[in-house]
C-alpha cells in the first residue's frame, strides 16, 4: 500500500518532471548541433525570466536562476508565438548575453516560444555560432520538442490537480476522525460546525438548530462564518428548513430574489444558495445544520456529499454517546424546554466573539441577562415537584423571544434562574420583549391541570457592544439580577 501524502506525491511528480526537461534540453541542443539550450519561463506577475534548465558544451557559461525582464536580453521577446532568429550585432550586443563569463563567440539565437492557453509562458533560447539555415528535419526536432513540452505539461497539471482532489479526500478522512473522536455532544456539535465552515469560508457559513421552548431554533454557529443568522430565529414553515425536517432529508435550493427563505421569512436576505441537513438519532430528526455561500456554483455534488455524509456521521456519533436517549427527549432541552447549560454557554463564547470578527460582517444587537423567580420560597411548600416543573416549563414558554416574534433563547443557569439572549437588528428588541413579559406575568400563570400563580420576576441585563469574556459578561448580569431581587426591581440593566 503506498502511504505517501498527496504533498509527497506532488513532489515526485515535480522532480521527475524537471528531470524528463532536463533531458529533453539535452536532445534538443544534439539534435540541432547548437552550443548551448536553455529554458526560461515567463512570470508576469512578478516580472522575471525563471531559468528551468540548460544544457551547453561551453565551460564559461552559467545562468542566473532569475532576472527581471528589464535585464534579460529576452526581454522584448516575452510575447513571441512562433519560432524567431536573433542575430548578434543586428538584435543585441554580445555583453547582452551575460550568461557568458568570458568571450562569446555565440553570432545567432534561435528562440523557441511555448504557448500555452493562447499564452506565452516560457521561450527556449538555441545559441549557435554561425547561422544555419533550419532545415525540414530541424523544424520537425523542434515540432517535436514543443509538443514534448506541452503534453509534459499538461500531464504534470493534470497530475498535480488528481494529486490535490486526492489530498481533499485525505484531510476529509481526517476531519470524519475527528467526529469520531469527541466525547460530548456539544464537543461534537462544535467540531462539526468548524469543519462544515472551511468548505465554505470566507464568503460563507453555517449555523445549527436545535429544538428548545418546544420549537426549532437557530442556536450556533462557528466564529468566523459570515453572515449569520441570529439567535433565536424560528424555524418557519415554507423554509428550506422547514423542508428538511418534515422529509428528514438533505435540501439543497438556490436563492432567486431571495427565496425560498432558508428559516423563516424574517431572517436576512438570502442569496446564494443553501443546503440544510437533518442530524438523525435513531431515525429522529435531533439537529438541522444549515450550510450557505454566496455562489450557487460552490456546491458541487461532491461538496454536498461531504457536507451530508458529514452529518450522517454526526447522527451515528450522538447515537453511540447517547444510546438511551428517548424517542421524545430533545439533545440539547431540558424537561422545562430551556436550552441545556453546556449549549448556552457555547452560544454566549461564540456570540461575544462573532463580535469582533470582521468575517461575521453582521449588524445585530446584542443582549444577555438573567431572569430568577422571586417568590419561589411559597411556590415550593405548596407544590409538589412535579407541578413545580410544569410551571417552570410554563414560565419558559412565557419568557421565549419567540413568543413576541423576536429572535432569541432561553437557557438553564441554576434552580428557577434562566439566562437569556436576545439578537436582533432592531435596537428595540430588548425594550419590546421585556414589555411584553411583563405584562404577561402581571396575570396568574396556568399550569398542572389547573393551577394558577402569580410569578414575581426579577431581570438582570447587559448589552453587548464590545467582545468581552463570558466569565465576566456572567457575573455582571448575575450581579444586575442579584440587584434586582435584593431592591425588588422587575429589571435591572447593568
Amino acid at each position: 500500500m503506498n502511504l505517501n501524502t498527496g504533498s509527497d506525491r506532488e513532489k515526485e511528480y515535480r522532480v521527475s518532471y524537471k528531470k524528463m526537461i532536463r533531458d529533453i534540453l539535452v536532445m534538443l541542443r544534439a539534435s540541432l548541433q547548437a552550443e548551448t539550450v536553455a529554458m526560461h519561463w515567463i512570470n508576469n506577475q512578478k516580472e522575471v525570466f525563471v531559468l528551468e534548465h540548460f544544457s551547453t558544451t561551453q565551460k564559461k557559461v552559467v545562468f542566473e536562476d532569475r532576472v527581471e525582464k528589464n535585464k534579460h536580453y529576452l526581454g522584448k521577446y516575452d510575447a513571441i508565438k512562433s519560432v524567431t532568429l536573433l542575430e548578434v550585432g543586428a538584435h543585441l550586443q554580445a555583453e547582452d548575453l551575460d550568461h557568458h563569463t568570458g568571450e562569446s563567440s555565440v553570432e545567432f539565437i534561435y528562440l523557441i516560444p511555448f504557448v500555452y492557453d493562447s499564452e506565452t509562458v516560457a521561450v527556449t533560447s538555441v545559441e549557435m555560432l554561425e547561422k544555419k539555415m533550419l532545415s525540414d528535419q530541424d523544424i520537425h526536432i523542434i515540432q517535436a520538442y514543443e509538443k514534448v513540452i506541452f503534453r509534459l505539461l499538461k500531464a504534470y497539471l493534470e497530475l498535480s490537480d488528481l494529486t490535490e482532489k486526492q489530498s481533499e479526500w485525505i484531510d476529509y478522512e481526517q476531519v470524519v476522525e475527528g467526529v469520531c473522536k469527541t466525547s460530548s455532544p456539544i464537543e461534537l456539535v462544535l467540531y462539526v460546525l468548524k469543519s462544515l465552515d472551511t468548505f465554505v469560508r470566507p464568503y460563507g457559513g453555517c449555523s445549527l438548530m436545535a429544538r428548545g421552548m418546544n420549537e426549532w431554533h437557530t442556536v450556533l454557529y462557528p466564529e468566523s462564518g459570515a453572515y449569520p443568522p441570529p439567535v433565536g430565529l424560528v424555524v418557519m414553515d415554507g423554509s428550506l428548513s422547514a423542508r428538511a425536517l418534515d422529509t428528514g432529508e438533505p435540501v439543497f435550493s438556490s436563492h432567486l430574489n431571495a427565496n425560498p427563505k432558508r428559516i423563516a421569512p424574517n431572517e436576512p436576505l438570502s442569496y446564494g444558495a443553501s443546503l440544510v441537513v437533518p442530524v438523525m438519532h435513531h431515525q429522529r430528526r435531533q439537529l438541522m445544520i444549515l450550510v450557505y455561500h454566496e455562489n450557487p456554483l460552490l456546491f458541487s455534488e461532491a461538496l454536498k456529499h461531504k457536507i451530508s455524509n458529514l452529518c450522517r456521521i454526526a447522527g451515528l456519533k450522538l447515537e453511540s454517546m447517547l444510546p438511551g436517549l428517548d424517542v421524545g427527549e430533545d439533545i440539547f432541552s431540558t424537561s422545562v424546554t430551556s436550552f441545556r447549560k453546556e449549549l448556552f454557554v457555547a452560544v454566549m463564547e461564540r456570540l461575544l466573539k462573532h463580535i469582533e470578527s470582521p468575517e461575521a460582517k453582521t449588524a445585530y444587537n446584542v443582549w444577555m441577562g438573567m431572569v430568577s423567580v422571586g417568590n419561589l420560597a411559597d411556590l415550593r411548600t405548596r407544590y409538589r415537584l412535579d407541578e413545580l416543573r410544569d410551571l417552570q416549563k410554563e414560565i419558559v414558554l412565557h419568557l421565549a423571544p419567540s413568543r413576541y416574534e423576536l429572535p432569541g433563547i432561553i437557557g438553564e443557569h441554576s434552580d428557577y434562574v434562566y439566562s437569556f439572549v436576545i439578537q436582533s437588528p432592531d435596537e428595540s428588541a430588548f425594550r419590546k420583549w421585556t414589555e411584553r413579559v411583563r405584562d404577561v406575568f402581571e396575570k396568574p400563570v396556568l399550569f398542572g391541570g389547573g393551577n394558577s400563580e402569580k410569578i414575581q420576576l426579577h431581570v438582570g441585563c447587559k448589552v453587548i457592544k464590545e467582545p468581552q469574556d463570558p466569565n465576566t459578561v456572567t457575573q455582571t448580569v448575575r450581579s444586575a439580577m442579584n440587584e434586582a431581587v435584593n431592591r425588588n426591581m422587575f429589571l435591572k440593566e447593568a
